[in-house]
């Protein structure tokens, strides 16, 4: 090497050092796949430092002054280039937020850095760029710090994004001492102040500092999938290339004195360049291989382990290779699937036992269910049948008597024949024809009811037709008034009923037998609920607690159609204790009822409901005033449901 042009220094070795870690940082960061735009600009900002060592490393090398001038220039273009990617990664990272003041801040600190370049003299422009860039590394220190708070405050709790914005102004507050630290003898010689000669010893370190935490933040918390490989490797190499940097400034302190000092520098300064990259490449390879087969390895049968129990494989063990740390995570890990397939097998066999009593109690369940419908079914016949006798017993009780008249009649006839009276017999005769026509008139009235009823309570094969829903709704409200009156319950109970059927109303595609039972649900609790009013008001008078309302109560159901939006609507009102509020959203439900034990199944309103809404495509709904009235509404559509 020529002395004239070259020299090798400690310098020299620092600057390798940093070019090196920078080289190897970049071809991670290269290697990524699918890279955003934060990731191209921490490429280029790391690329920009490869160019700035490698240039440094040029400028440390060279003594002829023409070169020593073009590597100055080239460091300080590089040195703006890398600022204003720092400062645009800073708006960038997380979200940029702040554009027009980007732009701004972006053309602000490119004037303050390479403004001096342009108007100021060779001995003071570098002092002034150096505090452009101190001046910028300090705006973007606070950037990051705005982000961050905007970030935490829009979560509501620190974030990974918050957490990165403060990892990165960390970083900034790093190079504000670098470049404090650059600045100080320049600024020192100016005012007069002693300089600090050992600048170099904070400098360099700083510099391997910055980039492995930088690069740490990046890897942390990019959306883009890392090697924690490569991380440890960064790890190791960045302090043993600080120590390996930094030892020819310790050993040179060391060597002055020496008579031979020059030939000693020249050959330490070449021991370390090569030294460097091939500790480099020893702790790019050798690491990774050791990390494989000690560490990532037993890690990666651990994690294959870990999707396959997670696949439902509790019998899964994993080979335990090493006897460390990660060795004994393995063991722990094959005694965990050994532990939970047992426990697995256990609860299979619990839950079959579980499911057997389940099932048994369903199917009691089901076995009470089935006799509490058939209950309720029967109970409804039981009154249908007292409506129906009751119905039945005026036309037999015009039988019954015409019959007794009629064979009063023959018995007279016969005398008359016998006396030979023509006149008297002929008379006779027509009154036993007469009668005979009225037992012949309510014998057919009585055949008819009971025709009628019996199509009525005969089981439903859910076969509709075209039904006169104000003729069904006005015979069983009969029916029922009259079965809840032969019941025996309360013979001298009365009610009022009003009823407002509209004059041609379009027959309804229903099944008549199901429409029946509803029908007769809802008359029995509307007599009911107006019953148990009368007994409350009743049972008040005679306490003496209050008193007779001028208008007695009059017990009263009410019941109306009317045709609306293509539906036929049934409405059933009755003015008797109502339904409270906190259970009015239960009465549809199955078994619920308000009845005392033995009176009601809560069967009524549910099968109800169900016969209205599944099986005719209808809907019920009710509107209540406690203790003042209920209505319950029934909607069917007018067009046949399938």
């Amino acid at each position: 090497m020529n002395p004239e042009r070259f020299d090798l220094n400690v310098s020299v070795v620092s600057a390798e050092g940093q070019l090196t870690l920078a080289v190897a940082v970049l071809s991670y960061l290269l290697s990524l796949p699918a890279k955003n735009q934060e990731s191209r600009l921490f490429a280029s900002f790391i690329l920009a430092g490869c160019l700035f060592f490698a240039t440094d490393m040029f400028h440390n090398l060279v003594v002829y002054h023409p070169f020593r001038w073009v590597s100055t220039a080239l460091s300080n273009i590089i040195l703006g280039i890398m600022h204003l990617i720092f400062v645009w990664f800073a708006y960038q990272s997380g979200g940029n937020s702040y554009k027009r003041e980007s732009i701004l801040s972006f053309l602000f600190l490119s004037l303050l850095v390479w403004g001096p370049y342009f108007f100021l003299d060779i001995g003071t422009r570098n002092i002034y760029s150096g505090l452009g860039h101190l001046i910028g590394v300090v705006w973007i220190a606070g950037v990051y710090g705005r982000k961050a708070r905007y970030s935490e405050k829009e979560a509501s709790r620190p974030s990974p994004t918050s957490k990165m914005l403060k990892g990165f102004q960390k970083w900034a507050f790093i190079n504000i001492l670098i470049w404090g630290v650059t600045l100080y003898n320049p600024m020192a010689i100016l005012m007069g102040l002693p300089p600090f000669t050992l600048w170099y010893y904070v400098v360099h370190p700083l510099n391997f500092i910055q980039i492995t935490y930088a690069t740490i933040v990046f890897l942390n918390y990019t959306p883009q999938p890392t090697s924690f490989q490569a991380k440890v490797v960064g790890l190791v190499l960045c302090p043993l290339l600080i120590i390996l940097a930094l030892t020819p400034f310790l050993l040179r302190s060391l060597i002055v004195d020496l008579p031979n000092f020059a030939l000693v520098n020249h050959q330490m300064v070449v021991a370390f360049l090569i030294l460097i990259p091939l500790t480099n490449l020893a702790v790019i390879v050798g690491l990774p291989r050791f990390l494989r087969s000690n560490l990532l390895s037993p890690l990666n049968h651990i994690l294959e382990g870990v999707r396959q129990v997670d696949a439902g494989n509790l019998t899964v063990q994993v080979p335990v290779s090493v006897n460390d740390e990660v060795g004994k995570l393995a063991r722990q890990f094959n005694i965990m699937t050994d532990s939970l397939d047992r426990y697995s097998r256990e609860m299979e066999a619990l839950v079959a036992k579980r499911t057997i009593q389940l099932q048994h109690s369903l199917d009691t369940l089901n076995t009470t269910q089935a006799q509490l419908i058939q209950k309720e079914k029967m109970a409804s016949l039981g009154e249908l049948t007292a409506g129906i006798a009751h119905e039945i017993q005026n036309p037999l009780n015009f039988v019954n008597n015409f019959a007794e008249v009629s064979a009063e009649l023959a018995e007279e006839l016969a005398q008359t024949v016998s006396a030979g009276d023509i006149s008297a017999s002929t008379a006779l005769s027509s009154d036993l024809r007469e009668n005979m026509g009225y037992i012949v008139e309510n014998g057919q009235r009585a055949s008819s009811i009971v025709r009628s009823m019996l199509e009525h309570s005969r089981s439903s094969t859910g076969e509709r037709r075209p039904t006169d829903l104000n003729e069904l709704a006005d015979e069983y409200l009969r029916l029922t008034y009259h079965g809840l009156r032969r019941s025996g319950q309360d013979a001298d109970f009365q009610v009022q009923l009003c009823t407002q059927f509209e004059e041609g109303l379009e027959p309804v595609m229903v099944a008549p037998q199901d429409i029946g039972r509803v029908l007769l649900n809802l008359y029995n609790n509307a007599f009911y609920a107006v019953q148990q009013k009368q007994r409350q008001i009743q049972k008040t008078v005679m306490a003496g607690v209050g008193e007779e309302a001028e208008a007695p109560y009059q017990p009263t159901v009410w019941v109306s159609t009317r045709q609306v939006n293509g539906s036929v609507e049934l409405s059933i009102r009755d003015n008797g204790v109502g339904i409270p509020e906190a259970i009015r959203d239960k009465i549809f439900q199955p078994f619920f009822t308000t009845k005392p034990t033995g009176e009601g199944t809560g069967l009524g309103l549910s099968l109800s409901y169900d016969i209205i809404t599944k099986g005719h495509g209808g809907e019920m709904v009710v509107d209540t005033k406690p203790d003042y009235s209920t209505e319950l509404i029934i909607r069917i559509p007018l067009e046949s449901y399938p």
